[in-house]
C-alpha cells in the first residue's frame, strides 16, 4: 500500500514539473524557460572558451628566442639549423614563420627544445604531428637500454598554442614550458 502511494506522490510531482508547474497560464518566466535561458548562456560561455583557449600572443620569434636562452638553461645545449630541422622533425625552415631549435651535442642525450612558429594556426596540425613522431622515435630508439632517456621522454611536453608548436625534453623541460608559456 504505502510503495503504491509513493508511486502515486511522485507520477503527480512529475506531471505537476512537466506542466510547469501552477504557473501554466502565467505569461512570465516558466521553469523551462530560465532552463533554455541558462543553457543557452552556458553554451555562450563555453564556446568562449574554446575559441580562446588555444590562442597565444604573436609574439616575434627573434623575442622569444632571446628570452629563452636568458631566462633558461637551453644555452648549454647547441643551436641546431635547417638542416637538423629537416632531420629530426622532417620540417623546413622555409615553410615556417620562425624556429628556435636546441639541441645536445651527445648522441646519447635526449635533451631538446624545439619552438616552431607557423604562418597560420591552421598550418600547426601537421607541424604537431612531425613533433610527435620525434617523440615516438625517441621513445623506440632508447626503448631497450636507456632508462635515464626514457624517464625524459615519459616526461617530454609536445604540444601546440596559437601559431606556435613546441616539444621540449630534458631535465628542465618543465622550466622551459613554462618560460614559453608566459612569453605567449
Amino acid at each position: 500500500m504505502k510503495s503504491s502511494n509513493l508511486v502515486n506522490k511522485a507520477g503527480n510531482l512529475f506531471s505537476a514539473v512537466s506542466r510547469g508547474g501552477s504557473r501554466g497560464s502565467d505569461t512570465g518566466f516558466t521553469r523551462n524557460g530560465v532552463i533554455k535561458t541558462l543553457m543557452i548562456v552556458f553554451l555562450i560561455l563555453y564556446l568562449g572558451f574554446l575559441y580562446s583557449s588555444n590562442n597565444a600572443a604573436d609574439i616575434p620569434m627573434s623575442e622569444i628566442a632571446s628570452e629563452m636562452v636568458s631566462r633558461t638553461t637551453v644555452s648549454a645545449m647547441e643551436q641546431r639549423g635547417r638542416a637538423d630541422l629537416k632531420r629530426y622533425y622532417s620540417m623546413d625552415e622555409g615553410t615556417l614563420d620562425g624556429c628556435l631549435f636546441f639541441k645536445d651535442s651527445s648522441p646519447m642525450s635526449v635533451n631538446e627544445m624545439l619552438i616552431v612558429k607557423a604562418k597560420s594556426a591552421l598550418e600547426t596540425e601537421p607541424l604537431l604531428q612531425n613533433a610527435q613522431a620525434h617523440l615516438e622515435s625517441q621513445k623506440t630508439v632508447f626503448g631497450g637500454y636507456g632508462t635515464d632517456q626514457m624517464a625524459l621522454l615519459g616526461k617530454a611536453y609536445v604540444g601546440s598554442k596559437g601559431k606556435y608548436v613546441y616539444y621540449f625534453c630534458g631535465p628542465d623541460a618543465d622550466d622551459w614550458r613554462d618560460t614559453f608559456m608566459s612569453l605567449i
